[in-house]
């Protein structure tokens, strides 16, 4: 499972993706943090940021450790907890792009087509996509040490997750078109093919393996597709064609 953060450009001068030249408190919080940033797998960074938020109530990197939180349940495949963390580190702080892009792209991965509240997911899926895509816009590099042509291909690739997310949304919203433009902007900006094999699947599920097809065969031709996106998109091409079949 791709994981969202980007902090090892950005630990320098205490500054993290979506946040404004935050600083620790106390030499105690600062150690809490870099525990928090030092951890390895996810049940260890949701201890840590749980051990930062927790001792450390006014501190400037709530926001943060609630999305380092989301991050590792979504590792974990945990995705009702990455959503619940997800939303509170938005709340915390409306301008964290990542968190938003990961909350968008959470409810995507939990949307069907005969869900009962398909119509709230699709609002919820746009409303964190949305902000994402603001947010990026008008986002300030996080650390002046980070090339700028890294940090537009950062910003790129969260864009195009974000569009990812926006054509989940139009899938199921009924608008093929609407959904194929934003997945095309996935296409050219996402670095992670795996999301085009999403929206192909998107497709499927409501019934529509002509268009699923096209996003299989873009999986495959990605240039950062490995052996296994390849077979994974092939076979579920030939699924999809033998939908049209029938």
């Amino acid at each position: 499972m791709r994981r969202f953060v980007f902090t090892a450009a950005c630990i320098a001068a205490a500054t993290l993706p979506g946040q404004a030249q935050m600083k620790p408190k106390s030499r105690k919080e600062a150690e809490a943090i870099n525990a928090m940033l030092q951890a390895q797998t996810p049940d260890d960074r949701i201890k840590a940021a749980d051990n930062l938020i927790t001792n450390f109530a006014d501190t400037q990197f709530k926001s943060y450790a609630l999305f380092i939180e989301a991050d590792a349940y979504f590792q974990k495949n945990d995705v009702d907890k990455a959503i619940v963390f997800g939303e509170q580190a938005t709340d915390a702080d409306p301008k964290n792009f990542q968190a938003d892009v990961l909350t968008a792209k959470a409810y995507a991965g939990t949307i069907y087509n005969n869900d009962l509240d398909k119509a709230d997911k699709v609002a919820k899926i746009k409303k964190y996509a949305d902000a994402a895509i603001s947010n990026l816009a008008t986002a300030e590099k996080p650390n002046p040490n980070l090339p700028d042509d890294q940090w537009a291909q950062v910003k790129k690739d969260l864009e195009g997750q974000a569009d990812y997310a926006l054509g989940i949304a139009a899938v199921y919203s009924d608008k093929p078109d609407e959904a194929n433009a934003d997945f095309q902007k996935a296409a050219d900006n996402d670095q992670d093919p795996t999301d085009l094999i999403r929206a192909g699947r998107a497709f499927l599920d409501v019934h529509k393996p002509d268009q699923a097809i096209t996003w299989f065969d873009k999986a495959a031709a990605s240039p950062q597709a490995n052996a296994q996106v390849k077979s994974i998109a092939a076979s579920d091409k030939a699924r999809a064609q033998a939908m049209v079949k029938k």
